[in-house]
């Protein structure tokens, strides 16, 4: 016995090896056959064609078959192979342990053993297990118990199957027709009376679509409708029915493709209609091409995605429009004008046209396809354009007329400054009776923005006499929008050459009323005569200057008239003078005046007939001359005196010594009794309304880019993370309204754009120019979200964002406003400060109260006390935080501020004496060794201190912000206007509960009964005057000598006398070009939904951009962060409720305009009047006497206090 043995017993039992395993693997086949056929038997349908049934059997019985077949002839090369040997070898050693791994060590000698002679050892071994394989049968290895179980179970499951195939196989084969009957007949052939809505339609993208099917007379129990879509497989979907309404619907919620459908009852179906899906056509971008006139030097600026754009007057506009679909017909419509056409490209993808910016327009651009369809909503394109403003020029030195000594150098100088650039910059001087001097004081020609003019006019070097009058001013050149050179001219001012020696001397002095109705002799009168010339000579230089066109305007000669009458109404004044003076020299000088002044009527009388602006400026000169000659009128000899108010009064003269007389040393004698005088407070320059506007934007475009760039890092993370579609598509949809926010901030970052081209200081072009390359990165960060590049526009967005802080921060430094943030901060942190030690105060007498006298110290440690000494150190710190930060506003601020500088270190050199951040320590200390009395007085020394740096920030504070209370005041105003207006939109939604919420929002929801500050009706009776010159054009109703004598006062200071002020056409400027259309301002608010529409509410109407400015106005008016969030967030609900307006074309409801806009506009308003009421009580004037003095007794009265205060 041998190996050959051995594999011999070991193939034995690897055929019944392999006979299991093909039984296991085909009763496994035929159980799952049998399933399936089962499957086939619950879910499919009878088939009545034969092929079908045929190609049913085969299925049923061949693939079975040919896995049964292939199962039993795969592997049958390898049965014997070495591998199956080892397996089986490795069962048997599992089945008889005792083998210990022999068998397979000898299978491992097979190979060795056919290439050379066993040895003993091996020989051995193989003998032994041939033995074992002897006594021990190894095909039970594979029992017959199990085989026989394996091949009961085959057979079982093979006649299972067989089963079920023929079973299947009767079932699945459609049965022979049964002989038609008339009831069967009827049921196949049964029709219904059913009318089908919409039936054949058309349809518009992306919208739903309702069918309904409503069944006449007989009605089923069940219908289904039968979808085929170009795009989707066919769909079945069962119609709803409501109880027994003969009516079946189905909603398809949204429709992309042309689609079919079909309903369905029983036997029955409808005929097939048509659902045709149409794009109404849109405007997907708007490109902007502007070049601008060549006098301007600027480059061609191109703009993509903008609606909203400004150019300066002149410039040639190319608008390029893309549209989502083709179109026939693009028009620009415009309210009152005619459209203008597009020129539409082959394709009917885009259009483009060709403007010239000449005056501010605004247009809808209204979309016609080949189908005659219109777009639904038309965007509004709004184009402002930038005016060619005349160059501004302001005598900086002396700027007022002044009084020169026949050997003085008098400075001149003036700011110069243009929008586009200067060309020429000249000082013209004039003596009368010579020739006007031209100075020419810009010597390159390179065009400049700003130039500062000056020059030292020597009157030793002229040559001048005592009582010579010198008149000049400046003139600057320019570029006209027609590229001609454009001239204007600057106010006129005086010197007066005043002799060297002058005399005054200390009067008697009176009170005010008794100075105004005593005669200051003929030398004050011949100061009257004078100055009324010289009124004279400012009207007439007023309408020189305003005729700079070649046709005069159609008030000359109303003007020229008024001026006529007003020199010779000045002869007489002058004969009558002469009638009194009884000195031969000054007679002849007054009739020299009469000559002169009759000359200037003759002249004036010329110039109206012939309307010819030239002659003018000869009668400028006999004016001047006439003037001069009234200077040699003047006294020499003055007598002063100290009023009430502490300055020099002169009688017999004016103010033009007031130089002089201030370096009097008068006597100063105090009037105990006075008559009351309102009391006035200067108020601080506040930055203009256009500069807070655009800070506002700025700050608010900074904000959403930051929140836009934080969720656009959230979804890139979402992104990165997705695991399947569905989220995918939902990332997708986010970052569409991601972008369709992005493109509104686009929108908007246009308008501040707008906004700083209007603006005529030269901070703005550099703000201009970064503004630009922020809507570059905007841009970038829209069109890369479009492209689904998430990261690419979170890197544009936080770059935007970057550029937008710093621009605001820069912006917001340019204003006179830059410390009012900090300071409403630290006054802020002043009043909580004091409060906190208020607290701290009561509850230390508290405590001492409560403490008894006779109770000695103790060791153990107070609980109240010790929080009192936390409460201590925490206000320590925060003390000492506060006094870090006014120290650094002191150091800011000295340059740019110098009266904030001064005031805030006057708070903090008061505040030392009290030392109050030593005393709250010391107060600490003395709390925890519970001397209560001794902390006690350190803190009350610590509140003092706490109170004066109060005191003295407020001061500084309003130095800067001005009188908080006018500021809320005009806060509470606007909200009163705006709600009001608000309410409009209520009666547009036409709710019925109206006018339950008008009480809501009405101003009586401030406190009633509450009664009128003081200063309530001091803004009141100054309105009518405040109202008159903003709604009036200046000069408007007034003769040129009364226009020239109200206008001196503005700009200037105290006790100057300027000559002609600048004339309000050179400085109107664009304050809101939108209002040029004629719309009045306390309309109702409207948004820029284009020309043409309805004017009704603010968020319904064409105003919506007005109302929204003057609410950012109330936010830069309320100093207090929460009140400004407050406004901003009633702000930004009126803009959703806008933006769904225009998107929806949807009017809002009335209770949620009610809840969302128009109440907490109310609750503001009553925030706001109890703030001004607390806050009025700290500046109520009281009258010196409590009770007003009878009527009849008022004069003497009046006259024992004059007397009074006379010293008599």
């Amino acid at each position: 016995m041998g190996l050959p043995d051995l594999i011999q017993q070991l193939n034995q039992v690897v055929f019944r090896y392999e006979a299991s395993r093909k039984l296991k693997r085909l009763t496994l086949i035929w159980l799952a056959a049998s399933g399936l056929t089962i499957l086939a038997c619950l879910f499919l349908k009878p088939i009545s064609s034969q092929q079908d049934q045929l190609f049913l059997l085969a299925v049923l019985l061949g693939i079975p078959f040919l896995a049964a077949i292939g199962t039993l002839f795969s592997r049958v090369h390898k049965l014997l192979s070495p591998a199956n040997r080892h397996k089986v070898a490795t069962l048997i050693e599992r089945t008889y342990p005792d083998l210990d791994t022999s068998l397979l060590a000898t299978l491992e000698l097979e190979n060795a053993m056919n290439e050379v002679r066993p040895t003993f050892l091996q020989h051995r071994l193989v003998q032994q297990v041939i033995e074992h394989g002897t006594h021990h049968d190894w095909r039970q290895t594979i029992s017959n118990r199990k085989l026989f179980l394996q091949s009961t179970a085959h057979v079982l499951c093979f006649i299972a199957w067989f089963i079920g195939c023929l079973s299947c196989w009767s079932y699945l084969k459609a049965a022979p027709l049964p002989k038609e009957t008339p009831l069967a007949t009827a049921l196949v052939n049964k029709q219904y009376l059913v009318e089908i809505k919409p039936g054949t339609t058309e349809l518009e993208k992306d919208h739903p679509l309702l069918i309904t099917a409503r069944f006449t007379g007989e009605t089923p129990e069940t219908a289904t409708l039968r979808i085929v879509s170009t795009s989707d497989e066919p769909q079945t979907i069962p119609l709803d029915k409501h109880l027994d309404d003969p009516v079946f619907a189905v909603r398809l919620p949204m429709i992309t493709h042309d689609l079919s459908y079909v309903v369905q009852a029983d036997s029955w179906e409808s005929e097939t209609y048509q659902v045709k899906v149409f794009v109404l056509p849109e405007l997907v971008q708007l490109d902007t091409v502007i070049n601008a006139p060549d006098y301007t030097g600027r480059p061609t600026q191109k703009m993509e995605d903008a609606l909203q754009m400004s150019a300066i007057v002149g410039s040639s506009i190319e608008l390029q429009a893309r549209f989502n679909k083709p179109v026939q017909t693009a028009l620009l419509e415009s309210e009152n004008q005619q459209p203008l056409p597009l020129k539409v490209s082959s394709d009917g993808m885009s259009a483009r046209i060709r403007i010239i910016a000449e005056n501010n327009q605004s247009w809808n651009l209204r979309l016609i396809d080949s189908q005659s369809r219109e777009n639904r909503t038309p965007p509004y394109i709004d184009l402002v354009v930038v005016p060619n403003l005349p160059p501004e020029i302001k005598v900086t030195f002396p700027a007022r007329d002044t009084r020169v000594s026949p050997l003085e150098e008098a400075l001149i100088q003036g700011s110069v400054s243009d929008d586009f650039g200067l060309q020429q910059v000249s000082l013209v001087y004039t003596i009368p009776g010579q020739t006007a001097q031209t100075l020419s004081l810009r010597e390159t020609t390179k065009p400049v923005l700003e130039f500062v003019a000056e020059h030292l006019l020597s009157m030793e070097r002229l040559q001048v006499q005592p009582d010579t009058l010198i008149s000049y001013y400046l003139f600057a050149e320019d570029i006209a929008p027609d590229g001609n050179t454009r001239k204007v001219l600057s106010d006129m001012y005086f010197m007066e050459v005043r002799h060297f020696e002058e005399i005054f001397r200390e009067g008697r002095s009176a009170s005010s009323s008794s100075q105004s109705k005593k005669s200051g002799g003929n030398a004050k009168q011949v100061e009257k005569l004078a100055e009324q010339q010289k009124q004279i000579i400012n009207a007439t230089w007023k309408i020189i200057r305003r005729e700079i066109k070649s046709t005069v305007s159609d008030q000359f000669n109303k003007d020229v008239s008024t001026v006529q009458e007003a020199q010779q109404a000045l002869v007489a004044s002058v004969l009558k003078l002469g009638s009194k003076i009884k000195s031969h020299k000054s007679k002849v000088i007054i009739d020299s005046v009469v000559q002169k002044m009759q000359e200037t009527v003759s002249i004036l009388d010329s110039v109206n007939q012939s309307r010819n602006v030239e002659q003018l400026t000869a009668a400028l000169n006999t004016e001047q001359s006439s003037y001069q000659l009234l200077l040699k009128l003047r006294a020499r000899e003055h007598r002063v005196s100290q009023n009430k108010n502490g300055g020099g009064s002169k009688g017999g003269g004016s103010s033009r010594s007031q130089q002089q007389m201030q370096q009097l040393e008068l006597t100063n004698k105090k009037q105990r009794y006075e008559t009351e005088n309102q009391a006035s407070q200067a108020q601080a320059a506040q930055p203009d309304r256009e500069a807070l506007q655009i800070l506002n934007r700025l700050r608010e475009l900074a904000q959403r880019q930051k929140d836009l760039n934080e969720q656009l890092k959230a979804l890139s993370d979402k992104k990165r993370l997705a695991k399947n579609d569905q989220e995918r598509e939902e990332i997708e949809r986010q970052l569409k309204r991601l972008r369709e926010r992005q493109r509104e901030l686009l929108r908007n970052t246009d308008e501040v754009a707008q906004k700083m081209d209007q603006s005529k200081k030269a901070s703005s072009a550099k703000s201009r120019r970064e503004l630009e390359q922020t809507r570059s990165h905007l841009q970038q960060s829209s069109e890369a979200l479009k492209k689904g590049q998430v990261s690419r526009a979170l890197n544009s967005g936080t770059r935007a964002q970057q550029q937008l802080d710093q621009l605001k921060n820069e912006f917001r430094k340019k204003t006179a406003n830059q410390f009012a943030d900090a300071m409403r901060s630290l006054n802020k942190q002043a009043e909580q400060l004091n409060e906190k030690q208020k607290e701290i105060s009561q509850a230390l007498n508290k405590q001492q109260q409560l403490t008894q006298p006779e109770k000695k110290r103790s060791l153990r440690k107070n609980k109240g006390q010790q929080a009192l000494a936390d409460k201590l150190h925490e206000q320590e710190s925060d003390l000492k935080n506060l006094v870090e930060q006014m120290k650094k506003i002191v150091q800011e601020s000295e340059k740019s501020e110098p009266l904030l500088s001064k005031h805030l270190y006057d708070a903090i050199r008061k505040t030392r004496p009290y030392r109050p951040a030593d005393s709250l320590k010391n107060a600490a200390n003395f709390l925890k060794e519970g001397a209560s009395e001794r902390a006690q007085q350190a803190e009350q020394r610590a509140a003092e201190g706490i109170e004066a740096m109060k005191q003295g920030i407020e001061v500084a504070a309003e130095s800067v912000l001005g009188n908080d209370l006018e500021s809320l005041k005009r806060a509470r105003e606007a909200i009163k206007a705006l709600s009001s207006e608000m309410k409009n939109e209520q009666k547009l939604a036409g709710n019925p509960n109206s006018q339950n919420q008008r009480t809501a929002s009405s101003p009586k929801a401030t406190p009633s009964g509450s009664p009128k500050t003081p200063t309530d009706k001091q803004s009141n009776s100054s309105k009518p005057g405040q109202q008159k010159q903003a709604g009036s054009p200046s000069g408007q109703g007034k003769s040129p000598v009364q226009l020239a004598s109200a206008q001196k006062g503005k700009g200037q200071s105290s006790g100057s006398k300027p000559g002609v002020s600048q004339s309000s056409t050179s400085k109107a400027g664009p304050k809101s070009l939108k209002s040029a259309k004629g719309k009045p301002k306390g309309g109702s608010g409207g948004s820029q939904g284009g020309p043409g529409g309805q004017t009704t509410g603010p968020i319904t109407g064409n105003q919506f951009r007005k109302w929204s400015d003057r609410m950012r106005d109330v936010e830069e008016m309320v100093g207090d962060p929460d009140l400004r969030s407050k406004v901003a967030q009633i702000r930004e609900r009126a803009q959703s409720m806008r933006e769904e307006f225009k998107r929806h074309s949807k009017v809002p409801k009335g209770d949620l305009v009610n809840a969302q806009i128009l109440e907490p506009l109310a609750e503001l308003q009553k925030i706001l009047s109890n703030e001004i009421i607390k806050r009025g009580a700290q500046t109520t004037l009281a009258p010196i006497d409590g009770d007003p003095v009878p009527e009849k007794y008022s004069d003497l009265v009046r006259r024992y206090y004059e007397e009074l205060g006379s010293g008599k």
